[in-house]
């Protein structure tokens, strides 16, 4: 008997049977759905421009403080991290985004007819017009599909673009502003999606600062402020001013801030302005990073960033550490001196200063003769009673140091002098002795020999007469040196005895 005989499958009823093909037919459709790419968006960056501001009405002596707002500006604004589109916003880039994804489409589409029409003239064969006629039939059936699918689609834009200014604006050069009406073309000119401009001018011995923030969605001046402060509080004015800015081109509600410090009286900084001392706030800040810093005597600075988003109230807590202390005694052997840590002044010599063992620290002393002394004192020098003795003396002015300079290469060159002279003369002597012997005998061997001693005694004779020209150059410079500060030390017949 010829045949298969059939095995019967144990084990797997169609139940499993079942389920097994749902399990992959849901693996396929998860590899379907996954290998789709997510669309980017479009317009992923917020580009704004600023222009000189107008301080022509200004004296030429406070011009300068047009500089000194821009560059406060572009810090300021450097700390923006994002924009928020509004609807309006939104809804002009992805206008403008699907126009223009429609006109580079119906173009290419244009273009691809036009090169069918043109087929017929290129004076290919039946055979070869068929064949080409046929592919870019296909094409543009292709590129007309392409076209229905861009006239459908709405384009994803990016509601939180990533805020930026021009390379030229952070490298500090600032454009003029545009004339009235223009404002359009110069965004496209400049590739910004807006821009600031203001002007500056004097209102009875204050400073009047107006600015306005121009959007491209817009086409119109979408903000305008002005602030007005003293000379003297020029500084503050202008961190008042960037936050005016920064918040509105920020296009967010700014973030509000509060600061707890221990010990209560520490110094706040936000981003490199004053914030307060101690608790302070709150304190609005557009959304963005920003980097708290915090100081006090006799504790270690704090430097905190913090990220700030839109209408938030952050609260941050800084317990700052005291710095590790030991006692240190600053003497003087046989007199009295005052003692500076830098230049600040702490008393007089002996005296008992506390310093930071985690870092170096500078000393310096002066007596009432002038006589001066200082010393770095390294960190964690080790013990509870250290005591640091200085010597003094009286210091070297630039006219004495630059004679005491002119004086060591005098010397040297007669040092020079007095090696070079006797070598000449000891090389003159073998030389001629070499020589003698050569012209007596007469041997041939003896010739080279001679030969080269009489060139060594030419070089050495040479480098004497340039040693030579150096002493009297040397002595010339000295002696001209000396004589030309305001005490000559060179024959007045008076010193410092030591």
């Amino acid at each position: 008997m010829s045949g298969i005989i059939p095995i019967p499958v144990k084990g797997i009823g169609k139940g499993w049977i079942m389920l097994i093909f749902i399990g992959f037919l849901s693996a396929g459709v998860y590899a379907g759905a996954k290998s789709e790419p997510e669309k980017e968006p479009r317009n992923p960056e917020w580009i704004l421009g600023i222009t000189a501001f107008d301080v022509s009405a200004l004296p030429p002596a406070r011009q300068v403080v047009g500089d000194l707002l821009l560059r406060n500006l572009v810090d300021g604004l450097n700390s923006i991290a994002y924009r928020v589109r509004v609807s309006q916003e939104y809804t002009f880039y992805k206008d403008y985004a699907w126009s223009k994804d429609r006109t580079a489409a119906a173009k290419t589409l244009v273009e691809k007819r036009g090169q069918r029409d043109k087929l017929v003239f290129e004076g290919y064969p039946e055979w070869k017009y068929q064949k080409e006629l046929k592919k870019i039939d296909e094409e543009i059936a292709k590129l007309e599909e392409t076209l229905k699918t861009v006239e459908g689609e709405t384009p994803l834009i990016a509601a939180e673009p990533v805020f930026k200014l021009p390379e030229s604006t952070r490298a500090g050069t600032f454009p003029p502003p545009p004339n009235a009406g223009l404002e359009y073309q110069f965004c496209m000119k400049e590739q910004v999606d807006g821009f600031l401009t203001g002007r500056v001018v004097e209102f009875h011995g204050r400073l009047y600062v107006t600015f306005r923030f121009y959007t491209r969605y817009s086409q119109s001046f979408q903000y305008e402020d002005d602030v007005i402060f003293s000379v003297e509080d020029t500084q503050q004015g202008i961190d008042e001013l960037v936050n005016r800015v920064a918040a509105a081109v920020s296009g967010a509600k700014p973030a509000s801030l509060l600061v707890y410090t221990e010990p209560e009286d520490a110094l706040i900084m936000l981003d490199g302005s004053f914030g307060g001392y101690g608790n302070a706030g709150p304190v609005e800040h557009p959304p963005g990073t920003v980097t708290v810093e915090s100081f006090a005597d006799n504790y270690q600075p704090s430097t905190t960033p913090l990220e700030l988003r839109s209408g938030e109230l952050a609260e941050l807590y800084i317990n700052l550490q005291p710095l590790s202390k030991e006692a240190l005694t600053i003497t003087v052997p046989d007199e009295a001196a005052q003692v500076y840590q830098g230049s600040l002044y702490l008393g007089e010599t002996p005296l008992e200063v506390d310093v930071d063992t985690q870092q170096s620290t500078y000393f310096h002393v002066e007596t009432a003769e002038g006589k001066t002394g200082s010393a770095i004192m390294p960190g964690g020098a080790g013990g509870t009673s250290n005591t640091l003795f200085l010597r003094t003396g009286i210091p070297t002015t630039a006219a004495e140091g630059k004679v005491a300079k002119v004086r060591r290469n005098f010397y040297g060159s007669w040092a020079r002098f007095w090696i070079a002279l006797p070598t000449a003369f000891l090389l003159q002597g073998i030389s001629d002795a070499q020589i003698k012997a050569y012209n007596s005998t007469g041997h041939a061997s003896l010739h080279q020999t001679a030969q080269n001693g009489r060139n060594i005694s030419i070089g050495a004779w040479i480098l004497f007469g340039l040693v030579t020209a150096e002493v009297l150059y040397r002595t010339g410079v000295y002696i001209y040196t000396a004589g030309k500060t305001p005490d000559p030390l060179v024959g007045t017949g008076s010193g410092t005895s030591k």
